[in-house]
């Protein structure tokens, strides 16, 4: 039940009992309009970016957590009465006491809306779990555990999505996860700015799945209620290895801005997608932007001659 200022507070859409407020809206919903709220959002974002016309088969990426349950869910319900294929996708860093937790949960939700579960692990592409690959840097002052985590997982997913010939792969990206990867990418310098898209990445080519992420304008905490009306359950456990990133921070510094100004999260978000659009627009018109190659280790594309992912093991294969 949602309270403020110690009262009940009251559905703005109808006499019932709310379960969250929205500083931003300012207003109220129940259960039953809350639930509509965020499938109604979710839907018109899709048809707004075509994120599925001519779609075949769907990869989802999942992690167990709210979001990625929540994505698979509302797809899966969407997706079956048009006769889309949903296969559910997972990568296992190989960090102990973390992901071995969170899997009994995607393997339940998969199981029950009867969708098949792709499991991939670092260890199968790389030779290397996570937790092994941070015990080779730990006296060194080598990439932070997100590096290899980031551009790994990327590498992991787009790799299975192609194996198995799905045609669109559903990233859970929420409004707070775009909002806190561009301030991240502009504190970093980062080149790959605008590479959270709604639709597509950062560099466009046919060897990389179609990426889409229906839930970017979902606030993480309406996603977070939702699941719970739904009965999602959602083992938390922490990323031992999150404090070694800067999205904590960041994160924190986003929450505090809206919480003293609602709806600053949806006013970043809007200023990055008008600055992504001029600048993605003018990046593809280039030669420059044109241009894509094949990386001389694994033939994966990349912008460079070697990927980031064999660059990366290369580092650790000098390591042993």
């Amino acid at each position: 039940m949602a309270v403020r200022d110690g009262k009940m507070v009251k559905c703005s859409l109808c006499n019932k009992s709310a379960v969250i407020h929205l500083s931003y809206a300012n207003s109220s919903l129940c259960e039953k309009h809350l639930i509509h709220s965020v499938e109604r959002r979710v839907k018109r974002t899709i048809r707004e970016y075509k994120m599925l016309d001519g779609a075949k088969h769907i990869g989802v990426a999942i992690s167990g957590g709210k979001d990625s349950q929540v994505l698979l869910y509302i797809l899966h319900k969407i997706a079956k009465p048009m006769r889309i294929k949903v296969t559910a996708i997972l990568v296992d860093e190989g960090i102990e006491g973390y992901r071995d937790k969170i899997i009994p949960e995607a393997k339940k939700l998969t199981s029950d809306l009867g969708v098949p579960l792709e499991i991939v692990s670092f260890k199968e592409l790389t030779n290397y779990s996570l937790d092994e690959i941070m015990k080779m840097q730990k006296n060194q002052r080598g990439e932070s555990s997100c590096t290899f985590c980031g551009v790994f997982r990327r590498y992991a997913i787009n790799k299975v999505a192609k194996m198995l010939k799905v045609d669109r792969l559903a990233i859970g990206h929420n409004l707070d996860d775009m909002v806190q990867s561009y301030m991240m990418n502009i504190l970093r310098n980062e080149d790959l700015l605008f590479r959270f898209k709604p639709i597509g990445g950062a560099i466009e080519d046919e060897r990389f799945v179609m990426r889409i992420r229906p839930l970017f304008r979902i606030p993480e905490k309406e996603i977070a209620v939702y699941a719970v009306l739904k009965g999602f359950k959602s083992v938390f456990v922490e990323c031992p290895y999150v404090n070694e990133g800067l999205r904590p921070m960041v994160r924190d510094f986003v929450n505090s801005l809206e919480s003293k100004y609602p709806g600053t999260k949806f006013k970043i978000l809007q200023n990055y997608l008008e600055v992504s659009k001029k600048i993605s627009d003018q990046f593809y018109s280039s030669e420059e932007g044109k241009k894509i190659n094949s990386c001389s280790i694994c033939g994966e594309p990349t912008s460079s001659s070697v990927c980031k992912t064999c660059s990366l093991l290369s580092k650790l294969l000098r390591k042993e």
